[in-house]
């Protein structure tokens, strides 16, 4: 499953619609919180082996609150689309 998931620095994204890798879907995780907090939990998705730390955006602040926000983006391998594996609907 862990294959499904393609790692890709937040300056490179490319559009689902791109022509040289149309089968890559982008998957966006954000976290929002106060800047120790969001701090913490990239520290601890590290720990557990799910994301470096500067895989992470940079903290990003949101106007009008003391809360920060960042974004991790991993490209999944969207499956082939095989007309003989569908399923039909009888």
């Amino acid at each position: 499953m862990a294959q499904e998931f393609l790692s890709d620095a937040i300056g490179s994204v490319r559009e689902n619609s791109s022509p040289e890798m149309p089968e890559r879907e982008p998957i966006r995780f954000l976290i929002i919180g106060t800047r120790e907090g969001v701090i913490e939990e990239i520290k601890n998705f590290y720990a557990i082996g799910f994301a470096q730390v500067d895989e992470w955006s940079p903290l990003t602040p949101l106007p009008k609150t003391d809360l920060v926000m960042t974004i991790l983006i991993r490209y999944r391998k969207q499956p082939a689309t095989d007309s003989s594996t569908r399923k039909s609907g009888r």
